[in-house]
C-alpha cells in the first residue's frame, strides 16, 4: 500500500497599515464595526481558527479546536507583529500550534515568509537577502527555532530568488503547479509540465545556484475550489474535495498539497474556519489519509525527481510577475475605462528612490557602523525589541555620541521605510490613488523625510518628477505626483507636530505629566492654565523624544481654546527659563484683560511658525477630542429627552391605550430615556455596584415600557457591558477569584441578555467556559448543574463540556 499524505497550507497575512510616523493603525471607517480591517479580519479569520467549533447534530459546539495545530501556516511576520502587540492571545496561540505540532510530528507547522511581502524576483540583491533575514529574524524569535521552509510572497520566484532561499539554509517551499516548466525523474529524460500537466503529488528538487532547494507544487484545481468553489460548502464537501486529490494510479506515495489565503477560513467564506475544522476531523477519523506537515512530507517521501520553474512566476497573475510592473490586465476593483499604465512608471519611481536612499546610506553609516549593510540585516534585532544603545554598541564597535547614535537609528529606519514601500500590495489593485498604493507612498515620503533630517539632502523634487509619469484613473488627481500631494503630504508628521497633537489633546483630556504617546517618550514641565470668558489659554514646557530615532526636541508648547472646535497652538523651540516666563507674563496679562485680539497677535509673535488646530490630531485623537467636546452637548440633550419624557408619559401611555402612534419627537425622547436606564442599570451591575437580580428585575421594567412604548433603544452600548459582565465572571471562576456559586450570576446575565434580545457575541465566552472545563481546571469545582446550564446557555453541547470536566456525560458528537 502507497501512503496517502496530505499536507493543507494557509498563507495568513495582511498588508502592513501602521501610519509610517506614529506606527499606529488609524481608524477606518470601511471596517466597521471594528476600529480597522486587521481588527475586523482577527475577529473573522485569525481568532475562529484559533478556537474554531466543531458542532454536533443538534448545531450545539461538541469540540473547539485549534486550526493552527493542523494545517501548514505562514503568518506574515509585520501581522504577527500587530497580533502580538493587539491581540495577543491569539498569537499565543499560533505559537503554541507549532509548538504542539513539533512535539506530535518531529516538525513544526509553521513557516516563515520575506519581511514585508514585496516580490522577491523584482527585488533587489541586496533587499532580497534582507526580506529573507528579516523574516528568518523574526521566525526565529516567535518560534524558537530555525524555519525549514519559506512562503514566497505571491510565491513570486526566480532563479535569483531560490538560490537566495537555499543560500539562507531553507529547506523547501510552495509554489503554484503553473509555475513548473519542467520535471524529470532521476537518471530520466525532461518532460513538459506546463499548464500543470504533471504529478504534483512528489516533492521536487529545483537547481537554486550551487545548491536545490525543493518545491512542493500545490493542487491547483482543489486550491481554486477551496478558495472560489464549493469546496468549503460543508465538511462533508471538502473532505471529498480532498480525498478526491488521491489517485492509487499513481503507483507511488503521494503528498498531496493544497495551498490557500488563510483568510478563506472566516473572512472570504464566513463559516470556512468550522468547516476546515470538521472534514479535519473526519478525514482523521476515516483514515483515508494521513495529515501532516513539509517536514514530516521530507521524512517519509524524500524530493527524488527534479522541476525547473518558469522565471519569473507567481500564483496571483496568470502573465507571471507583470501585475506588479506593468498594465498586464490583472487587477482588482477597476471601473470601466480604467488601465494600470501606472504601475510601471510607480515601480521605477521607488526604485530610483531606493537606489539613491541606498547610496546615501552605504555613505553616510559608514563612518559610524563597521558593515553597514550588515547593520542592516541585523536591525531586525531591534525591530523585535532588542535595547537600540546596545545594539548600536556592537555594530559600531564603541559608543557612539548622542547625536551619532540618532542619525544612525535615522538612517536605518530610513532603510525599514525603503523596504516597506515595495510592500506588494501597492501595485495589486486598480488604481494608483487606492488605499494600498497611497500606503506604499507614505512609506516613501517617510524615508525622504529621514534623509533629509539625517543629512540634508531632499529627495522629495526627484520622486515627485518620477511621480508624475504615473497615470492615474482619477482626474481630479491626474497622476501620481498628484496622489502624492493630496493624500500623502498632508500626513507627513515631524517631531513638532507630534507635540502638538500631545499639547492640544492635554488641553482637553487629563493627561499624566509624562509617558508615551505612540512610539515618542514626552515630558510636560512648567504647565500653566487659565480661562477668561469662553477662552482657555495653556501653556508649558514639553521634552518629546521619538522612539524609532532617539531624537528628541524641547519646545515651547501653547494652546487657545476659544470653545467647541476652535483651537489654535503654537510650538516654538524652548530657550530656557527666562524665556518661558516671559512668554508667560505676557500671554495670560493680556488674557486676564480679555483682550483675545492682543493674545492672538503675542501668539503670532512667539510663535512665529504655522498653526495647529484640531485637524492636525492624528485621526483617532481628533475623534476623541470631539466625543469629549460633544460630551457636554450630549448630556444637555439628554436631559431634554428625559424631561420630555417624563411630561408625556402619561400622554403617551393614554395613545396607546387608544391604539393611536406615539408622535416621532416623543417616541425619540421614549429611545433616549429608556437606553440611558438600561445603561445605568448595566454599568452599575458591571462595577458591581447593583446585584443581578436587582438589575435583572429594572431591567425588566425598563424591556417592558420600551415594547409599550414601541421605543427603539440602542442595544449596542448594553451589548457591551452585559458581555463584560460575562466575560469578567467567567475569568475571576477560573483564576480562582470567585467562588463556584458564582457562576449561577453567569446563567443569570445571559438569561437577562435572551430575555431583552440582545444577542451577544458568546465567542470568547464560550472560549472561557471550554477551558474552564478543561484538564487544568476540571470544571473550577462547578456544580454539575450549573455547568450543564452555563452549557446551554452558550450553545455548547453539555455533554460535551461535562464529559471535557470529567463528569458525567458523553461526548455529545
Amino acid at each position: 500500500m502507497t501512503r496517502r499524505l496530505l499536507c493543507l497550507h494557509g498563507h495568513f497575512y495582511q498588508p502592513p497599515r501602521e501610519n509610517p510616523w506614529i506606527d499606529e493603525i488609524e481608524v477606518q471607517d470601511s471596517a466597521e464595526p471594528f476600529h480597522d480591517w486587521n481588527e475586523r479580519i482577527a475577529a473573522e479569520c485569525y481568532g475562529p481558527n484559533a478556537a474554531a467549533r466543531v458542532k454536533g447534530p443538534a448545531d450545539r459546539i461538541v469540540d473547539i479546536v485549534n486550526n493552527y495545530a493542523h494545517l501548514s501556516f505562514n503568518v506574515g511576520p509585520t501581522l504577527l507583529q500587530w497580533l502580538e502587540r493587539f491581540r495577543p492571545e491569539i498569537h499565543a496561540r499560533i505559537v503554541e500550534a507549532d509548538v504542539r505540532s513539533r512535539e506530535a510530528r518531529g516538525h513544526g507547522n509553521a513557516l516563515a515568509q520575506g519581511y514585508s511581502h514585496s516580490i522577491l524576483p523584482l527585488a533587489s540583491p541586496r533587499d532580497r537577502l534582507t526580506q529573507l533575514r528579516w523574516g528568518v529574524a523574526d521566525f526565529r524569535r516567535r518560534f524558537g527555532r530555525d524555519p525549514e521552509g519559506l512562503w514566497l510572497p505571491e510565491t513570486a520566484a526566480d532563479g535569483a530568488t531560490l538560490a537566495a532561499l537555499a543560500g539562507e539554509w531553507l529547506r523547501f517551499t510552495i509554489l503554484s503547479p503553473y509555475q513548473a516548466r519542467r520535471v524529470r525523474p532521476p537518471g530520466g529524460e525532461w518532460r513538459d509540465a506546463t499548464g500543470g500537466r504533471f504529478d504534483p503529488t512528489r516533492p521536487y528538487r529545483v537547481r537554486a545556484g550551487d545548491r536545490e532547494v525543493v518545491v512542493f507544487f500545490y493542487d491547483g484545481p482543489i486550491a481554486r475550489d477551496v478558495a472560489f468553489g464549493g469546496a468549503l460548502g460543508s465538511p462533508e464537501a471538502l473532505a471529498a474535495r480532498l480525498e478526491g486529490g488521491f489517485d492509487r494510479g499513481r503507483h507511488h506515495d503521494e503528498v498531496l498539497t493544497v495551498a490557500f489565503d488563510g483568510e478563506t477560513l472566516g473572512h472570504h467564506r464566513k463559516g470556512g474556519d468550522e468547516t476546515m475544522a470538521a472534514a479535519l476531523r473526519l478525514l482523521e477519523r476515516s483514515g483515508a489519509v494521513e495529515i501532516v506537515n513539509f517536514g514530516q512530507a521530507l521524512d517519509a517521501v524524500p524530493a527524488e525527481w527534479e522541476a525547473e520553474i518558469a522565471e519569473g512566476s507567481s500564483w496571483s497573475c496568470a502573465h507571471g510577475i507583470e501585475r506588479w510592473r506593468s498594465d498586464c490586465g490583472c487587477q482588482v476593483g477597476a471601473e470601466p475605462g480604467w488601465n494600470q499604465a501606472w504601475r510601471a512608471p510607480l515601480l521605477a519611481a521607488l526604485e530610483g528612490l531606493r537606489d539613491r536612499l541606498g547610496a546615501i546610506f552605504e555613505r553616510e553609516a559608514a563612518p559610524l557602523l563597521g558593515d553597514p549593510w550588515g547593520a542592516r540585516d541585523r536591525y531586525a534585532e531591534v525591530l523585535l525589541g532588542a535595547e537600540p544603545a546596545g545594539f548600536l554598541r556592537r555594530e559600531a564597535g564603541r559608543e557612539l555620541s548622542p547625536s551619532d547614535a540618532s542619525r544612525a537609528l535615522r538612517l536605518l529606519e530610513m532603510q525599514r521605510q525603503s523596504l516597506l514601500m515595495f510592500t506588494s500590495c501597492g501595485w495589486f489593485f486598480a488604481e494608483i490613488s487606492g488605499l494600498e498604493t497611497v500606503q506604499v507612498l507614505k512609506y516613501a515620503a517617510r524615508a525622504v523625510q529621514l534623509a533629509r533630517d539625517a543629512t540634508g539632502v531632499d529627495l522629495e523634487p526627484a520622486l515627485e518628477s518620477a511621480l508624475a509619469r504615473a497615470p492615474s484613473n482619477r482626474p481630479e488627481h491626474v497622476d501620481g505626483r498628484g496622489v502624492y500631494q493630496n493624500l500623502v503630504q498632508p500626513s507627513v508628521a515631524t517631531l513638532e507636530g507630534v507635540a502638538a497633537h500631545l499639547a492640544i489633546s492635554s488641553a482637553v483630556r487629563e493627561t499624566p505629566p509624562e509617558g508615551k504617546v505612540f512610539r515618542y517618550r514626552y515630558r510636560l514641565e512648567g504647565t500653566r492654565k487659565a480661562q477668561s470668558g469662553p477662552a482657555t489659554l495653556t501653556l508649558g514646557r514639553m521634552r518629546i523624544e521619538s522612539g524609532f530615532t532617539g531624537e528628541g526636541q524641547d519646545l515651547l508648547c501653547c494652546v487657545l481654546h476659544f470653545g467647541a472646535a476652535d483651537f489654535r497652538c503654537g510650538v516654538a523651540p524652548w530657550r530656557g527659563e527666562a524665556q518661558h516666563a516671559d512668554v508667560e507674563r505676557v500671554l495670560f496679562g493680556k488674557l486676564e484683560s480679555a483682550s483675545f485680539a492682543r493674545v492672538l497677535r503675542e501668539i503670532d509673535h512667539f510663535f512665529p511658525g504655522r498653526d495647529y488646530t484640531l485637524r492636525d490630531l492624528f485621526l483617532d485623537e481628533r475623534r476623541r477630542v470631539a466625543r469629549t467636546l460633544l460630551e457636554g452637548t450630549l448630556r444637555r440633550l439628554e436631559d431634554h429627552h428625559r424631561e420630555i419624557y417624563e411630561d408625556n408619559r402619561r400622554l403617551m401611555e393614554f395613545l396607546r391605550e387608544l391604539d393611536s402612534p406615539i408622535p416621532g419627537p416623543l417616541r425619540v425622547a421614549a429611545d433616549v430615556t429608556l437606553t440611558g436606564r438600561l445603561l445605568e442599570v448595566t454599568a452599575a451591575a458591571r462595577r458591581g455596584e447593583m446585584g443581578l437580580p436587582e438589575a435583572e428585575r429594572r431591567l425588566g421594567e425598563v424591556a417592558d415600557l420600551a415594547r409599550r412604548f414601541d421605543a427603539h433603544l440602542n442595544l449596542r452600548r448594553v451589548r457591551s457591558d452585559a458581555e463584560a459582565i460575562v466575560l469578567d465572571r467567567l475569568r475571576r471562576l477560573g483564576a480562582g477569584e470567585a467562588p463556584p456559586e458564582r457562576a449561577a450570576e453567569v446563567a443569570a446575565v445571559l438569561a437577562i441578555a435572551e430575555r431583552l434580545g440582545l444577542r451577544l457575541d458568546l465567542w470568547e465566552a464560550q472560549n472561557r467556559l471550554w477551558a474552564l472545563a478543561g484538564a487544568e481546571a476540571r470544571g473550577a469545582g462547578l456544580p454539575r448543574e450549573v455547568l450543564e446550564e452555563l452549557a446551554r446557555r452558550l450553545w455548547l453541547d453539555p455533554a460535551a463540556v461535562l464529559a471535557r470536566a470529567g463528569r458525567e456525560g458523553g461526548s455529545g458528537s
